[in-house]
C-alpha cells in the first residue's frame, strides 16, 4: 500500500486532511465515502529523510486519546465518529497514521480491540485485553477511564525509574572526566615539577606518577573502553536469552537499585494484575499479560511457574508462595484477597504501598549518593595534593634559614 495525503469534504461541507494508506486513489475515494465524507483530492505523501520523522506514540498522546475517548464514550458518541474527529484534528503525523489505521479496520467491521492489535508497537497486550473485555461488558468508558488512569501511573512510574538511573550516571561521567583531566592533564606539570627536585620521591607519589602514565598513554582505551562495554553487553544481552534472564536477575540484587527496581516490577505486576482480573480476565490470562507488562524476563518465568502450578490445581496462594520474587507482604494480602474475595482490591492496595515506597527509595539513594561522590571527589584530590606538596614540603622543610 502507498500512502496518501487527501484532502475531503464532511456532511457540513468542512474541509478535512489527512493521511491514509491505499492501494489506488479510488480505493481512498471508495472508503472516505464509507466513512460519511466526499473525496476532492489526493496524493502521494512525501517521506521525509529527517531522523524525527519516524516518532514513536508517546505515553502522553495515550493518556489524552484514551481521556478523549472516555469522554466520548460517556456522552454516548459512537468510537468511530470519536476517532475520526480526532484524526482530523490530530497535529501528529505518526499518531495520525495509527488513527487512520483504527478508522479503516473499525469501518470494515473489525471491533476497537482487533483493531489496535494491528497496531501492537503502540497497543500493549493489557491495553487490547481490557478494551476486550469492555466491548463484552458494554462499560467502554470506564474503561477507557481505566487506561488513561494506568498509562498516567504507568508514565510516572518510569519517570522514577529514569529518574533513579540518571543521576548517578550523570554524577560519575562527570566524576569520571573530572578524573582524566587531572591524570591527563594537571598531575604530568606537576610531576615534571617534583621530578626536577632531584629528591628521593614518596609511594603516594609514585603510585600518582603510574596512574598518571597510564592515563596518558593509554587515554583513547580509558575514554572508549566504558561506552564500548555498554554496546557490546547491551547487543549480547538483546540477542541472548540467558545473558538476558541472567541480566535481569542479577540488577534485582544490587544494593538499594536492585530493590527499588524490584519493589518498582511488584508495583507495575500487581495493578496489571488487578485492573486485568476485576474486569473479569481469568486469572491465567492475568499472569500471562502482566508478565509482558513487566518487561524482566527472570520475573517472567517465575510467572510461568506459578501460572503452571495453578494449572496443576495449587491455590493461588500456594503457587505464588513458590516464588522468590514476592515478600510476606504480598503473599499475605494474596491470602486475604483470595479468602475474601477482593484479590484486586487487595492487589491495587499492595501496588499503591510499593509505588509510594519506591518514591520514598528514589529520595533516599538521590541523598546518599552526593556524600558519596563528594567523598570520592575528596579523596581523589586529597591523595593528589598529598603527594605533590608532600616533595615540596620535605624541601621547604630542609631549608637552612
Amino acid at each position: 500500500m502507498t500512502e496518501y495525503t487527501y484532502k475531503a469534504v464532511d456532511a457540513k461541507g468542512k474541509k478535512v486532511f489527512g493521511n491514509l494508506e491505499a492501494n489506488s486513489l479510488d480505493d481512498i475515494e471508495y472508503r472516505l465515502d464509507n466513512q460519511g465524507f466526499h473525496f476532492i483530492s489526493a496524493r502521494i505523501k512525501k517521506q521525509s529523510l529527517s531522523m524525527f520523522s519516524r516518532r514513536k506514540i508517546t505515553r502522553r498522546q495515550l493518556i489524552v486519546f484514551f481521556m478523549y475517548l472516555e469522554q466520548m464514550a460517556e456522552a454516548g458518541i459512537p468510537i468511530i465518529d470519536t476517532l475520526i474527529e480526532m484524526r482530523n484534528s490530530e497535529s501528529s503525523g505518526s499518531l495520525q497514521k495509527i488513527l487512520n489505521g483504527l478508522v479503516d479496520d473499525i469501518s470494515s467491521g473489525l471491533t476497537l480491540s482487533a483493531a489496535m492489535q494491528e497496531h501492537p508497537s503502540v497497543f500493549g497486550q493489557l491495553i487490547i485485553s481490557l478494551v476486550r473485555a469492555g466491548e463484552q461488558t458494554g462499560n467502554m468508558g470506564a474503561v477507557f477511564g481505566e487506561l488513561k488512569s494506568i498509562i498516567t501511573w504507568q508514565d510516572e512510574i518510569i519517570r522514577k525509574t529514569k529518574k533513579l538511573m540518571t543521576y548517578p550516571l550523570f554524577v560519575g561521567v562527570i566524576v569520571f572526566a573530572v578524573v582524566c583531566f587531572l591524570m591527563i592533564y594537571l598531575v604530568p606539570q606537576l610531576v615534571s615539577f617534583i621530578a626536577s627536585m632531584n629528591q628521593e620521591i614518596p609511594l603516594l607519589t609514585r603510585a600518582l606518577i603510574v596512574v598518571s602514565d597510564i592515563f596518558v598513554n593509554y587515554w583513547l582505551l580509558i575514554v572508549l573502553l566504558p561506552p564500548t562495554l555498554f554496546v557490546v553487553a547491551k547487543v549480547v544481552i538483546k540477542n541472548s536469552v540467558k545473558a538476558r534472564y541472567q541480566f535481569d536477575r542479577y540488577k534485582l540484587s544490587v544494593p538499594l537499585f536492585g530493590e527499588a527496581m524490584n519493589k518498582l516490577m511488584l508495583s507495575r505486576f500487581c495493578k496489571s494484575f488487578a485492573l486485568l482480573y476485576n474486569a473479569g480476565i481469568s486469572v491465567l490470562d492475568c499472569l500471562s499479560i502482566s508478565g509482558d507488562v513487566v518487561s524482566n524476563l527472570y520475573i517472567e518465568e517465575e510467572l510461568e511457574e506459578i501460572s503452571r502450578k495453578i494449572s496443576s490445581g495449587d491455590s493461588l496462594y500456594d503457587a505464588f508462595s513458590s516464588a522468590q520474587m514476592f515478600p510476606p507482604l504480598v503473599l499475605r494480602m494474596l491470602h486475604v484477597g483470595e479468602q475474601t474475595g477482593g484479590l484486586g482490591e487487595s492487589l491495587i492496595r499492595i501496588s499503591d504501598f510499593y509505588s509510594r515506597d519506591v518514591s520514598d527509595l528514589v529520595d533516599k539513594i538521590q541523598v546518599m549518593i552526593e556524600p558519596v561522590m563528594t567523598l570520592i571527589m575528596g579523596l581523589l584530590l586529597g591523595w593528589i595534593m598529598l603527594a605533590v606538596l608532600g616533595p615540596i614540603y620535605d624541601i621547604i622543610s630542609r631549608i637552612q634559614l
